[in-house]
């Protein structure tokens, strides 16, 4: 044996080779790009929500649901498998901050319109049918 080749076996350099990852399954492939593609949409849309951008929240409804609609036909479609599992746990932290921003916005909006409907019961009465009217 050759100093190189003692070496390279000490490193994993030698004349084995590291085996290629195996290439995904044709379904499993087309499932993680429906996932990246979902994702994305997701992304876009939380981003809008934290940055207060514009966002057409019609046209990334239709898009999520399309795009639930193509994950779950592709995961009937695909046996279960390591990098299936690891890339639905990344998809679902994605979920998890959508939600997460959905939710802030949603918060925001209740808390205007309830400002909205108490400043047009204000503006409406004249107090005298309030509560507060015959305790005087």
């Amino acid at each position: 044996m050759s100093k190189g080749q003692a070496l390279g076996s000490i490193f994993g350099t030698g004349s084995r080779r590291a085996a290629a990852p195996a290439a995904p399954a044709p379904g499993v492939a087309g499932l993680l790009a429906v996932v990246d593609r979902l994702e994305a949409v997701l992304d876009a849309e939380t981003d809008a929500l934290k940055r207060s951008l514009p966002a057409d929240m019609a046209e990334i409804g239709n898009r999520k649901r399309q795009g639930l609609l193509e994950m779950d036909r592709a995961l009937r479609a695909v046996p279960p498998a390591p990098e299936v599992r690891e890339r639905l746990h990344r998809f679902a932290a994605a979920v998890e901050r959508n939600r997460a921003a959905l939710g802030t916005q949603l918060r925001a909006v209740r808390e205007i319109a309830d400002i909205v409907a108490q400043t047009l019961r204000e503006a409406e009465s004249d107090g005298t049918y309030s509560p507060a009217a015959g305790r005087a």
